[in-house]
């Protein structure tokens, strides 16, 4: 899969234009806050119609202007082509289209834009806290499954009223009678979403470990397994055998712990305490890896998704490359580069011109980003 081109209006810093890229190698230069990031940010956006960093609508559009557009021009490996632009207004409105076509659901866009995103925040993927990893699963599996994102936005929707109804009841607004059968009722929503989003995630651990361990392998010049582990809250999913009817026992965990989360105010329990354990051999990385075998592994995790969305859906996904090599020494630099360049279009942003000296791959296309405005270099 291939962004052909760009045409970019009211994007935060951007200069509104339009730009043709390079179906290989797209490197963007330009110091910390220029905008390099934030042209990644608007060609990842349609991938599930949101921010990778988690940005509202209001942040996205430039300061004085009330919406903001883009319009991408995208190929598939097959070399048919497709166009793919959305709209935000400052009052959160979205709009999307594909060939024209309006899009009504976030589900809609699956399939439309595989890409996988790489930025400095991404080492904290084993570092950092379980929702860290939940990110990284559930973005990964949306972009494969439409269903799984369904599931996953009905189980949060149901999370919110519940936790909404378990606030009010602390603070004395609702009376435990009149609220019970609504809890109930939201615990079943809770525990019927449950299963699908759980036996994703499951699944999903299973997909990305033997990729990454390869690409581990690669960069790191040693055999040592890298694994990604499911280790969810509710023990209903924590059976291996014969799972029989999950539905029924995640419910009857909501059941037996109501009395404690109505007299504490919160959900206690269910698929948003969910972690991952990622481990090279015996050793735990988030207590015990040092920064470069962290960084080493968040890279081949997150390049692993790569391998994944091609088995599953036969697209190499565009790969967007955000000052990934600024604590690489230059071999390994080298080799990321040549190998993330072999199969896929990329896009790299970084302020360090060093990081990529030497480098001359075919069809590569580069750009001085400055206040928003892109320069196109020799």
């Amino acid at each position: 899969m291939k962004i052909l081109g760009a045409r970019l209006t009211g994007f935060r810093n951007l200069v509104d234009e339009e730009i043709e890229f390079s179906s290989g190698v797209n490197l963007l230069l330009g110091g910390n806050g220029q905008g390099k990031t934030n042209l990644l940010e608007a060609l990842n956006f349609p991938a599930l119609g949101r921010s990778h960093r988690g940005a509202r609508a209001d942040e996205l559009i430039r300061f004085g202007e009330q919406h903001l557009h883009v319009h991408l021009e995208l190929e598939d490996d097959d070399g048919s082509r497709r166009t793919c632009e959305f709209g935000l207004d400052r009052d959160g409105t979205r709009r999307f289209r594909i060939d024209g076509k309006q899009i009504t659901r976030r589900t809609e866009l699956v399939g439309h834009l595989a890409t996988v995103f790489f930025w400095p925040q991404s080492v904290d993927l084993v570092r950092g806290g379980p929702e860290q990893r939940r990110r990284f699963a559930d973005q990964g599996l949306s972009g494969l499954d439409p269903a799984y994102l369904a599931a996953l936005s009905a189980y949060q929707r149901a999370l919110r009223q519940k936790a909404s109804l378990l606030r009010d009841l602390r603070r004395g607004f609702r009376h435990s009678g009149d609220a019970r059968d609504e809890l109930a009722a939201w615990n079943r929503e809770l525990a019927k979403q449950a299963v699908p989003v759980g036996m994703g995630r499951a699944e999903w651990a299973t997909l990305i470990a033997p990729f990454a361990a390869g690409v581990y392998a690669d960069l790191a010049g040693q055999p040592t397994p890298l694994e990604f582990l499911y280790r969810p809250r509710l023990a209903a999913l924590q059976e291996t055998a014969e799972k029989g009817d999950l539905t029924a026992g995640i419910l009857a965990e909501f059941d037996y712990i109501g009395a404690d989360e109505s007299r504490r105010g919160r959900p206690l329990t269910g698929i948003q305490f969910d972690d991952f354990e990622v481990r090279l051999g015996e050793l735990d990385l988030r207590v015990f890896g040092s920064q470069g075998e962290t960084r080493t592994a968040a890279i081949s995790l997150i390049l692993a998704q790569s391998d994944v969305v091609h088995e599953r859906r036969r697209v190499r996904p565009v790969l967007f490359l955000d000052d990934i090599f600024s604590e690489l020494d230059r071999d390994r630099a080298r080799q990321l580069q040549e190998r993330c360049a072999r199969d896929h279009q990329i896009f790299i942003a970084t302020a360090r011109a060093d990081d990529v000296a030497g480098w001359q791959p075919e069809a590569m296309r580069q750009w001085r980003v400055e206040d928003g405005r892109l320069t196109t270099l020799p």
